[in-house]
């Protein structure tokens, strides 16, 4: 099932982004395939889902005993009372989930097909197999910066119309849901609380980035791991559930070196395709999906060492996929041969992380997929 989903993606987009061209109908259609995917996958795919189904039928989560948080914990309880099956639990999970983002995708992308495959074969699509939790928390956060994002760009109090009064108090009560359920969405409301306040111009993200880069490979960040897990147990005694993280310090691997693995997977793309998105437009006024883009890759690049960054920072994913189509896609309507650069750097882009992706996954025995 991967492999061939896999290549026909990478397939499609290098298609597309060849003739430069994007295709609502065809954008539309992966997004479904990739929804159907989430939503009927079979119970033993990832390593989570079958212990979410044990939550939602008995209230046991395996042999873990701490608490969820309220709002995941009354969703479940919800669903239940109406006497969803396990398959329509998942569905309707699926929706609140990958549905809202890739929704998001859909209508803020200004080149949909490569953004849909980005979602795929670079910002960790698997984790909504798998992760209902974080996955809904994804799914509402999302949704939040995107009626979030046109009080972003006001600049006068004299233009906040009823519409997007409404728009922006729809926004604060998606990014609570979210909050509440899963903790780790704090991270992803801070950082849009952030870049609302610092609103950076290229010449700062281009040094920035690159400076990042440099410390990254350097090592110079390699105790994130020690000052991260010193937060978690901090504050672990005033917010609910994060026992659960400061927990997960201890049993995931921290990447104290940059590995080949590591440089190639996710710091060198990740950091080369954004310094070509900021030279290639250095004067587009940066929408909320592109701060938080830029962002993302410097978190990367300084707390690479520590492992759990990488599930807090997968609320920024979706911008990300955002803003490469979104920054690119000046370029790529240009018939000028010196475009001709970007093109084939966004091909081999997709095609790299289409080859790591695939090959992570099918490495691991717990996303052998099936549907139920």
């Amino acid at each position: 099932m991967y492999k061939y989903l896999f290549i026909i993606f990478v397939v499609v987009c290098v298609f597309f982004l060849a003739r430069r061209k994007d295709s609502k109908s065809v954008s539309a259609l992966m997004a479904i395939v990739l929804f159907v995917l989430v939503g009927w996958r079979g119970t033993t795919v990832g390593p989570d889902t079958k212990d979410y189904l044990l939550f939602y039928n008995f209230g046991l989560y395996g042999d873990d005993t701490r608490e969820f948080e309220l709002l995941f914990k009354a969703w479940n309880e919800y669903l239940l009372s109406l006497g969803l099956s396990d398959r329509m639990f998942l569905i309707v999970c699926a929706v609140f989930s990958i549905g809202l983002v890739l929704y998001v995708l859909w209508r803020d992308s200004s080149f949909k097909v490569l953004t849909i495959t980005l979602m795929l074969v670079a910002f960790e699509w698997s984790f909504y197999l798998t992760g209902i939790r974080q996955a809904l928390a994804m799914g509402f956060f999302t949704l939040g910066v995107y009626f979030f994002k046109d009080f972003y760009l006001l600049r006068s109090f004299k233009d906040f119309s009823v519409s997007m009064q409404l728009r922006t108090l729809i926004s604060i009560i998606l990014l609570l849901i979210a909050s509440l359920m899963h903790t780790t969405a704090l991270f992803g409301v801070a950082m849009l609380i952030f870049v609302f306040f610092f609103r950076a111009e290229y010449k700062f993200y281009l040094i920035a980035i690159s400076v990042s880069f440099v410390i990254a490979i350097l090592g110079v960040f390699s105790s994130a791991e020690s000052i991260m897990s010193s937060l978690f147990n901090l504050v672990e005694e005033q917010v609910m559930s994060a026992d659960r993280y400061s927990g997960y310090l201890e049993s995931e691997e921290a990447f104290e070196n940059v590995t080949l693995y590591l440089l190639v997977k996710d710091l060198l793309p990740l950091n080369g395709i954004s310094i070509m998105c900021i030279l290639y437009n250095r004067d587009k006024r940066y929408t909320v999906y592109e701060h938080l883009y830029f962002w993302l890759v410097i978190l990367a690049n300084l707390f690479h060492s520590f492992y759990y960054m990488f599930r807090m920072r997968m609320y920024l994913f979706p911008m990300a996929a955002i803003a490469v189509a979104t920054l690119m896609f000046p370029a790529l309507q240009e018939k000028r041969i010196r475009v001709a650069i970007p093109v084939i750097v966004l091909m081999l882009y997709v095609i790299l992380m289409g080859v790591v992706t695939y090959v992570n996954l099918t490495a691991q025995s717990a996303y052998d997929y099936s549907m139920m």
